[in-house]
C-alpha cells in the first residue's frame, strides 16, 4: 500500500505594482505545485485610492494564514511598504515557513534592503524565514520555482513535527 504523502498548503502573498514580482509571485505558485503543494495567491493591499486599486486577486485573510503552511511573500524593490505594514498587523504565525524574496534579489542576486526587512519582518511575527537562495538561474521565474518547490519540501518534512509540538504545548 502507498502511503499519501503529507498534505502542504502555500499561500503566496505578493505585492506588484508593474507585474514584475505578480509574474515571480506566479512562478512561485507553480514551483509549490510542482512539490504538490495545494496554492492561494494573494495581493496586499495598495497604498493607494480605490479609484487606483484594480486587482484580479484577493487580498489575504486570516483564513488564508490558518490555512498555509508555507507563507510566499513577494514584492518589489522599490516597494516594500505596503507588505512590511500587512506583516506588521499580524498575530503570532509560530509554526509557519515564510520564504520572502524581492524581484531585485531574484533578478540580480543583489543584497537587497528591502529583502533584509522582509526577512525581519516575517520573523518578527514568528515565521521560520528560508532565505532566497545563493545560486540562481538565468531565468529568475525557475530561481524562483525552484527555490519554492524545495520549501514546500521542507514544509513537507517539517509538518508532523511541528503538528506534534504544537499538540503536546497546547494545555
Amino acid at each position: 500500500m502507498t502511503e499519501l504523502p503529507v498534505a502542504v498548503n502555500a499561500v503566496v502573498i505578493f505585492y506588484s505594482r508593474h507585474g514584475q514580482t505578480e509574474s515571480l509571485a506566479l512562478a512561485a505558485g507553480v514551483g509549490a505545485i510542482q512539490a504538490r503543494a495545494s496554492v492561494r495567491f494573494r495581493k496586499v493591499f495598495e497604498v493607494a485610492d480605490s479609484q487606483t486599486i484594480e486587482s484580479e486577486y484577493i487580498a489575504p485573510r486570516q483564513i488564508d494564514l490558518e490555512w498555509a503552511d508555507v507563507l510566499v511573500l513577494a514584492i518589489p524593490s522599490d516597494a516594500p511598504d505596503e507588505m512590511n505594514r500587512y506583516l506588521g498587523s499580524l498575530k503570532d504565525l509560530s509554526g509557519k515557513i515564510a520564504a520572502p524574496f524581492t524581484s531585485r534579489s531574484i533578478m540580480h542576486g543583489e543584497k537587497d534592503p528591502a529583502l533584509l526587512a522582509l526577512y525581519a519582518a516575517a520573523a518578527r511575527v514568528g515565521c521560520m524565514v528560508v532565505p532566497v537562495p545563493a545560486e540562481r538561474t538565468a531565468d529568475p521565474p525557475q530561481t524562483v520555482r525552484t527555490h519554492i518547490r524545495r520549501v514546500a519540501e521542507i514544509a513537507r518534512a517539517l509538518k508532523p513535527h511541528l503538528a506534534a509540538s504544537n499538540s503536546a504545548a497546547a494545555p
